[in-house]
């Protein structure tokens, strides 16, 4: 019997790399990857030439997939072109995008009167797939939500590719807003310093604002007044580095420090001997209880970035996921969250004050 064929687009950089790691230990699909340039099989995975500029060799690429994951970036630089293929063709669609804006052209696609979609699952990664599960268990059933305040703490020893600190260097020192008090605010990246208390081997951060899909779907989607997001290093002499480069964007010394994301790639690359590869991603809500759902990894934190779109995977597969425009609060119940996570070594926590 043939299996189903999910295509991978970034399958050669450091998340793609996990998520075929997660795939061929939790799900029964053929894994193809999708390169800019012919080239042969990697390991057992079969590769198909597809350039996400050119959406007539993407639209080739899509032929006989069940569904498509796009792991690629960094995602500011990216088009939507891949999710409109599969809009097109009724193939179901997933990204582990953290870039605000990619995700809202995402969400803008998708008409909200069909009900013939495939399913749609943009920010499917640590946000907004995993941070809004922990937000949905600890607003709980209360009425009132006076903030949301998400902090993702990685490891020093955790992954350090060049999308990734592309996407932080893109917001440090950046203006964006978010939804505080009520009403929407203007802040800057990499600032308004504020701690979150992990439970073990994490511990306390202090982590800065940073831009993510977050700030735009959570107040509505939890009637929040206040909805932040916050990471950080587990250096602080390297937090502290990064919120002066932020300062020198703000005060107008420098106009944008992306170009220079090699450079700290590298540099922090030197560091990487330090620290611990263990890490968390945390939601505290604020209402008439205070909780703190946290998700904790002891070892291999970075993994944690693509459980939830290796989860949707094998819910599409079996037909049990939702179509269309997927919601990043209620996809898994707190008791299948929990299962998901023991079954990788990681721990979900919930603490109550």
């Amino acid at each position: 019997m043939t299996r189903p064929r999910v295509l991978l687009f970034g399958g050669t950089g450091y998340f793609g790399r996990l998520l075929i790691e997660d795939l061929g230990r939790c799900s029964d699909c053929d894994v193809v990857l999708a390169s800019r340039r012919p080239q042969k099989a990697i390991g057992r995975h079969e590769t198909v030439v597809a350039d996400l500029s050119d959406s007539s060799s993407v639209d080739r690429a899509l032929y006989g997939a069940s569904i498509v994951i796009c792991a690629a970036g960094p995602f500011q630089l990216l088009p939507t072109t891949v999710a409109e293929l599969c809009l097109r063709r009724g193939i179901h669609y997933i990204d582990l995008s953290d870039d605000r804006e990619f995700a809202a052209r995402v969400r803008s696609l998708v008409p909200e009167s069909r009900r013939d979609l495939p399913a749609i699952c943009t920010a499917w990664s640590t946000v907004s797939a995993l941070s809004g599960l922990l937000a949905q268990i600890g607003v709980g059933g209360s009425n009132r939500v006076d903030a949301i305040y998400i902090h993702m703490a990685p490891g020093n020893r955790g992954a350090r590719n060049v999308s990734t600190v592309h996407s932080l260097m893109h917001s440090v020192g950046r203006s964006f807003t978010v939804f505080r008090g009520g009403s929407w605010h203007s802040v800057s990246g990499w600032s308004e310093p504020r701690t979150f208390d992990f439970p073990p081997p994490v511990g306390r951060r202090n982590g800065y604002l940073v831009d993510v899909p977050d700030h735009d779907l959570f107040p509505a989607l939890f009637r929040a007044d206040t909805v932040e997001f916050r990471t950080s290093s587990e250096l602080n002499p390297l937090n502290w580095a990064v919120a002066t480069l932020a300062w020198t964007r703000k005060t107008g010394l420098v106009q944008s420090w992306t170009p220079f994301s090699g450079t700290l790639q590298r540099v922090t690359s030197l560091l990487s001997f330090i620290g611990h590869d263990s890490g968390a991603v945390g939601v505290e809500v604020a209402g008439p209880v205070t909780r703190r759902v946290s998700v904790v990894a002891r070892s291999a934190a970075q993994r944690m970035a693509v459980m939830p779109a290796v989860i949707m995977t094998n819910l599409l597969l079996s037909g049990a996921a939702p179509h269309g425009l997927v919601s990043p609060a209620t996809w898994l119940t707190k008791e299948e969250l929990r299962i998901q996570c023991e079954n990788r070594g990681f721990q979900l926590i919930i603490e109550e004050s």
